[in-house]
């Protein structure tokens, strides 16, 4: 390849090779998503989407579109239903509410989800793409680094495959670097770094809150060095402008952390869980290769530290010479690589953020970064066969130490080994045959794309889903899974553990469970209004109490505990909770009878389904319960998030008991007195009412730090207004400086006659 093209100020002929380019990033990754989904339909099904993302964002679609934003609380999902509390989904974010929308009018669950990391890849790999262009790279060097990264190992098998909300904050990353840099540099508004921050902030998941931070105090460092005070007091207003929303998005989880399950474990601790060793990331270049890392399920089974075929057979042709003199340019480019190399090789919890290989990737798109700009320099021509050695050296050590650390692999191995000297000759037989600058520089470029492929192609048929992530194979069909559930009725709750089955392998079994089980948050599809749902915090007193799990499953003591009052005096957690069928496997149900008020409706050896008897008191609303002493006349569900009641003259102190979880964020008046809201020993809500109370009671739920968080969110954008208008106003005014110097050099020139006028 050429020179690298440096020239900020490019002609429209550049410009336009520069958008072809772009476009053929977006098409080929977009094509090469194709291939795991069309050769495993379900690889982007596997761990937290199935049971998770999917169902919830057809719920999350469901509620908007019933008029419901930012859905922030669902009552009726339970434990699952804390929306904002959770963070994870990004209530907040108006780009997510498409996603969702999609979703929730979709026919096919898996070819939704599909559609949607799809998309978000091509986003990653676009961004990366202009990433590398900001910082000089050649349009083919800066479109090779953008389509391989969305495919590099734990990217594409765990991120795509499985963790749909960090792929999305992972998207986000190049967006905030090259925003955030043309800023720094003086060529770019403010306005789209603050845009592109602010919207990874308010994706909720935290670590890309994190790349916000990193990458802001990394270009703010760079800017120190280089001298740009202008440009970096313009960048730290920027950050501080971003750092605004956080309240909006981070107070709800905080106000809901002690109640939440990881609250009960150490602030820093180190389990050795998706936790690599510096010598795995040798195998970047490795594509078959599985670090003995420990995975959700046990041992790693897919290549989660592989970055890029070429990325380590390529350095012997690489003309890193060139590169010198660049230091302070890539001072921000070194501190991102050196702080998410330094989290990578950290332990497993650092606070929020759990097990390390999830910022490696970070650290890749900083080192891919550099790597373009190293390409764009062109491969070296002198001492080619010396070059040639060193690469097949590479190449043949990696294949040792490979084989070293699992020799039962030899042929899988092998397979890696052939496949990357077969890629590397390709692209060493183009780069010594076309010469011509421009060709040879499309033809080095399509050479190692279509290795990505390639590369991509055996890598799924080798290893097809991540087995490292768990199984669900849930229904996709929504119509055929309403269908299968529309006799459910009412509120449900379902007792069952379909664990083992799944921790087995047994997957015949597994999928054929789901005739009459779902797991996590599927019976939102299946139009089920369901008390089980997948959640990642929890309510700490409700889960216990029903011995629940993350994803909805519970055990034996549990369904003895729904038959029991969560207090004394009070009626059976079922009556309390106002269920209507109970769905229970033989197993739970086992020496356990069912409380009074509840027949069998049908059984058989692999499901009993319990209906409730009769109706329930305060029918129309939550209330479940009012102590004696207290008489309630009306009671009323009048909206998403309130109830309202007549407390006539209470003779004693009381309380009530709500069909609901005692979040934080309820509040109960009577006229203009607060009551005092909190939730019983089953995790319940509950309002205490004081000797001598009456009127009527309203409660309400409004989501923590919501207003602070919406006074924050104004004045963050207000500041960012203010910036770009300001950037603007200086730049406009520097234009026509120049232009007023170059008039007074154009009539110096002239012998300062003036310029006839015409008519």
């Amino acid at each position: 390849m050429s020179e690298p093209d440096l020239d900020v100020t490019a002609t429209p002929v550049r410009r336009r090779v520069g958008v072809l380019w772009a476009v053929l990033v977006c098409a080929v990754t977009a094509a090469y998503t194709a291939i795991p989904y069309l050769t495993t339909p379900l690889f982007f099904q596997r761990g937290d989407t199935a049971a998770q993302f999917a169902p919830t964002w057809f719920h999350l679609g469901e509620m908007v579109r019933a008029g419901q934003w930012p859905p922030t609380m669902d009552t009726a999902s339970w434990a699952g239903g804390n929306y904002a509390g959770e963070a994870l989904f990004g209530v907040y974010n108006p780009l997510n509410v498409a996603v969702w929308w999609w979703v929730s009018g979709a026919d096919n669950l898996a070819f939704a989800t599909y559609v949607v990391k799809a998309a978000v890849m091509v986003l990653l790999a676009l961004g990366t793409y202009l990433l590398a262009r900001e910082y000089g790279s050649r349009p083919a060097a800066a479109a090779v680094v953008a389509v391989a990264l969305p495919f590099s190992g734990f990217t594409l098998f765990w991120d795509a495959g499985s963790w749909p909300s960090g792929l999305m904050s992972f998207a986000y990353a190049p967006w905030v670097w090259v925003t955030m840099r043309r800023a720094l540099r003086g060529v770019g508004s403010p306005f789209w770094a603050f845009l592109a921050g602010t919207l990874a902030v308010l994706n909720g998941n935290p670590y890309g809150t994190l790349a916000v931070v990193v990458i802001g105090a990394a270009l703010i460092l760079e800017g120190l060095v280089a001298r740009e005070w202008g440009g970096a007091i313009r960048l730290a207003l920027t950050g501080i402008a971003i750092a605004a929303f956080l309240p909006l998005v981070y107070i709800p989880l905080l106000e809901t952390a002690d109640l939440a399950i990881r609250s009960t474990g150490a602030l820093f601790e180190n389990s050795g869980k998706l936790r690599p060793e510096p010598g795995d990331l040798i195998f970047a270049s490795s594509p078959l290769h599985t670090p003995p890392i420990r995975a959700i399920t046990g041992p790693m089974k897919v290549p989660a530290t592989f970055a890029a075929w070429f990325l380590i057979p390529l350095l012997p042709f690489l003309r890193w010479e060139l590169l010198r003199g660049r230091a302070r340019e890539f001072t921000g480019a070194g501190i991102i690589a050196a702080a998410y190399l330094a989290m990578t090789l950290g332990p497993s919890k650092l606070w929020l953020f759990r097990w390390p290989l999830r910022v490696f990737e970070y650290f890749l798109l900083a080192v891919f970064v550099v790597f373009a700009i190293a390409l764009s320099a062109g491969l070296a021509r002198t001492h080619l066969k010396t070059r040639a050695a060193a690469s097949l050296g590479l190449i043949l050590g990696l294949g040792w130490l490979s084989w070293s650390q699992d020799p039962e692999m030899t042929r899988r191995v092998g397979l890696g080994v052939v496949l990357l000297l077969a890629l590397t000759l390709v692209v060493v037989v183009v780069h010594a045959f076309v010469r011509k600058a421009v060709l040879g520089e499309a033809a080095i470029a399509a050479a190692l794309v279509l290795g990505i492929g390639a590369t991509l192609f055996v890598q799924i048929h080798t290893f097809g889903e991540n087995k490292s992530s768990r199984v669900w194979h849930v229904p996709s069909e929504v119509a055929q899974l309403q269908q299968r559930f529309d006799d459910l009725d009412g509120r449900v709750m379902q007792f069952t553990d379909l664990k083992p089955l799944q921790n087995k392998g047994q997957l015949k079994k597994l999928e054929a469970s789901w005739h009459d089980y779902l797991p996590g948050s599927m019976y939102h599809p299946a139009g089920v209004d369901a008390v089980n749902n997948y959640t990642g915090m929890g309510f700490l007193p409700f889960t216990k109490r029903f011995c629940m799990e993350y994803d909805g499953f519970t055990q034996p003591c549990g369904y003895r505990n729904l038959w029991q009052p969560a207090e004394p005096g009070q009626p059976s957690l079922a009556e309390l909770m106002k269920l209507d069928t109970v769905v229970v496997s033989p197993a739970i149900a086992q020496d356990t009878e069912a409380g009074a008020g509840w027949s069998e409706e049908s059984s058989d050896q692999d499901v009993i389904r319990l209906v409730h008897d009769g109706s329930y008191p305060y029918e129309g609303s939550e209330l479940s319960w009012a102590s004696s002493g207290v008489e309630v006349g009306n009671a009323e569900t009048t909206g998403v998030h309130s109830q309202r009641l007549e407390v006539f003259d209470a003779a004693q102190d009381g309380r009530l008991v709500f069909s609901m979880l005692g979040w934080p964020g309820w509040s109960a008046r009577i006229d203009d007195t607060p009551l005092k809201t909190g939730y019983n020993a089953a995790g319940l809500l509950t309002v205490e009412i004081p000797a001598g109370t009456s009127g009527v009671l309203d409660l309400t739920y409004r989501t923590p730090g919501q207003r602070l968080g919406m006074i924050g969110a104004i004045g963050g954008t207000a500041l960012a207004l203010i910036l770009a208008l300001v950037t603007f106003v200086r730049r406009r005014r520097a234009r026509q400086d120049e232009e007023a110097h170059d008039e007074v050099f154009w009539l110096d020139e002239d012998d300062h006659t003036e310029p006839e006028r015409t008519i």
